[in-house]
C-alpha cells in the first residue's frame, strides 16, 4: 500500500518556501507597496486614468481612477492565493512526472520552489505595473516600458523551464 496521500506522504515534511524568508517579504513588501502608491497619490491624480496600454506601452483605454485599485487588490489575492493553494491537498499540484513514494518529497520541494518564484516575479510586477500606471496618469507622455515586461516574463518562463529540467533529472 502506497503512504501516499496519507499523513505519511513524504511531502507533508517539505518546507514551504512561500512562508518564510525573502520568498514571503518581498512579495508582500510588494502588495503593500501597491496599495501605498495608490493611497498616496490617489488625491492627486485625474478623474480618468490609464487602464490600458499597447504594445509600445502607449496609453490607449481610459477609465475611472478608483478602478486603480484592482491591481492592488489583484496583487493581494494572488499573494495569499498562492499560499493556500500550496497548503492545500496535493492533487491540486500537476507534477510533471510520476509521483512515487521515492521522488515525493524532491517533486514537491522543486515544485513549491517554482510557486514561489513565480509569485515574487508576478507580485513584483503588479506593484510595478501600478507605479508605472499612476505615472502615466499624472504624466501623459509616460509610457510602460516593454523592456521591464518582457525581463519579468523572460524570468516567469526561465523559471517554469528550469523547473521541467529539474523534476525531469529528479524522477
Amino acid at each position: 500500500m502506497s503512504i501516499l496521500n496519507t499523513p505519511q506522504d513524504p511531502r507533508h515534511q517539505v518546507a514551504n518556501p512561500l512562508q518564510q524568508g525573502l520568498f514571503r517579504s518581498v512579495p508582500l513588501a510588494a502588495v503593500v507597496l501597491g496599495f501605498a502608491v495608490v493611497a498616496f497619490y490617489y488625491g492627486d491624480l485625474p478623474a480618468r486614468i490609464p487602464i490600458h496600454f499597447n504594445g509600445a506601452g502607449q496609453v490607449d483605454g481610459y477609465g475611472p481612477k478608483y478602478t486603480l485599485w484592482l491591481l492592488p487588490v489583484i496583487n493581494l489575492l494572488l499573494f495569499y492565493g498562492l499560499e493556500a493553494a500550496t497548503r492545500a491537498n496535493f492533487k491540486w499540484f500537476n507534477y510533471p512526472v510520476k509521483i512515487t513514494p521515492e521522488n515525493a518529497s524532491v517533486q514537491h520541494e522543486i515544485a513549491l520552489q517554482l510557486l514561489a518564484v513565480v509569485r515574487l516575479l508576478v507580485t513584483l510586477l503588479l506593484a510595478w505595473i501600478t507605479y508605472a500606471t499612476v505615472m502615466a496618469a499624472l504624466r501623459p507622455d509616460e509610457r510602460l516600458n516593454g523592456w521591464i515586461i518582457g525581463g519579468f516574463l523572460l524570468a516567469l518562463f526561465g523559471a517554469i523551464i528550469y523547473y521541467m529540467v529539474e523534476a525531469n533529472k529528479s524522477k
